[in-house]
């Protein structure tokens, strides 16, 4: 799902909280987080106006309003183009965070291949650890992509990334697998 700038309308959330439970606080900030909501002023959060994100802030507000705090959730359209562009720098710029961290834990699990590979480690207990934290790299793709509402700059390059994953895995495997055919020979 894109987002074009033009007329984009974005839904706002400005809230307040007792600072005690501190566990409410953290609750609602991660729920922020992973919504893949930017915060661009405090405790003002902003998402693309649709009727899932819509709904998402109804729900943060009824939790806010719940445990003693106050909630504001708006409609904005911004003034300028400016504006716009200052917002949507501001979503690709935390996309890219969160892919930087998933390249850097790409580039462990091709190391990873690389050092069992030169050390002969071609058992299956190695090729299942490898194939697990590969599918956690890929879940977690496909979640920063779901709240990746712009495309940002680094979305490729982990698209890319994940794929050299893949066929080093599969090279692995096929190793695996030939390896154990040849010792039953």
């Amino acid at each position: 799902m894109r987002y074009h700038m033009d007329h984009q309308e974005w839904l706002t959330i400005n809230y307040s909280l007792p600072k005690e439970p501190s566990r409410v606080r953290v609750s609602v900030w991660r729920k922020l987080k992973k919504s893949g909501a930017v915060i661009l002023g405090q405790s003002v959060w902003f998402l693309p106006m649709n009727d899932n994100n819509e709904a998402f802030f109804q729900k943060i507000s009824a939790e806010i309003t719940l445990n003693g705090g106050e909630s504001y959730i708006m409609r904005m359209i911004p003034h300028n183009e400016s504006t716009s562009e200052r917002i949507v720098a501001a979503f690709n710029q935390a996309r890219d965070e969160e892919y930087v961290e998933l390249l850097e834990q790409c580039d462990y699990l091709l190391c990873e291949l690389e050092k069992e590979s030169g050390l002969g480690k071609f058992t299956f207990a190695e090729l299942e650890e490898n194939e697990d934290e590969f599918q956690k790299l890929t879940d977690w793709y496909h979640k920063i992509r779901e709240r990746d509402f712009h495309g940002a700059p680094l979305y490729l390059s982990a698209e890319e990334k994940l794929e050299q994953c893949r066929t080093k895995l599969d090279t692995f495997s096929c190793e695996v697998y030939q390896r154990s055919y040849e010792s039953t020979q």
